[in-house]
């Protein structure tokens, strides 16, 4: 199937081309969405590690290239949450229940904001940036929790629906 990445392309493209929209005008509800991290939830339970990669590459310099901040923020932070969710996936949250699904999504949530807050932080000290967190980051990270939650609910309903990967094989007949 020689279109498959190609479509995984454009597919990322299009979810960092929506999140940008939405960041930019919308309410306080719809700003919160991060349709990349979700994406990357999603993939770390469906594929390979090495597709997962690339997806939080991709989507970062999506990401970056839209962004006045200092370019790698989105990348690494994408990056640093998508490699220790993918640890915690293999180590610890392995049965893909809807449980895992939403607790794997709030840690993304928690590790990428860290790594967003770390790396920010770092380039206002070095003056290369003159954004700062603010408390309005707080309200924004809880909105990033609730849509994270909500979303992956839906998605995986629609998953479990469509396929058979989420459902365990044990209580098929």
């Amino acid at each position: 199937m020689w279109y498959k990445p190609i479509v995984s392309i454009l597919s990322i493209v299009l979810l960092a081309a929506l999140q940008i929209t939405l960041n930019q005008g919308f309410n306080l509800f719809l700003s919160g969405f991060n349709l990349v991290l979700i994406l990357i939830v999603v993939l770390i339970n469906l594929t390979s590690p090495k597709n997962v990669i690339l997806s939080a590459l991709l989507g970062g310099f999506i990401l970056d290239v839209y962004s006045s901040l200092p370019f790698g923020i989105f990348m690494f932070s994408l990056l640093g949450a998508a490699f220790l969710v993918e640890i915690l996936f293999m180590n610890f949250l392995t049965n893909r229940s809807f449980y895992a699904l939403i607790i794997m999504g709030l840690l993304a949530v928690v590790i990428y904001n860290l790594f967003f807050i770390g790396l920010n932080s770092f380039f206002y000290f070095l003056g290369w940036s003159n954004s700062f967190v603010s408390l309005s980051f707080i309200k924004n990270f809880i909105w990033q929790l609730v849509d994270m939650a909500l979303v992956l609910s839906l998605s995986f309903s629609l998953i479990n629906y469509l396929s058979k990967k989420f459902k365990p094989v044990f209580l098929q007949p």
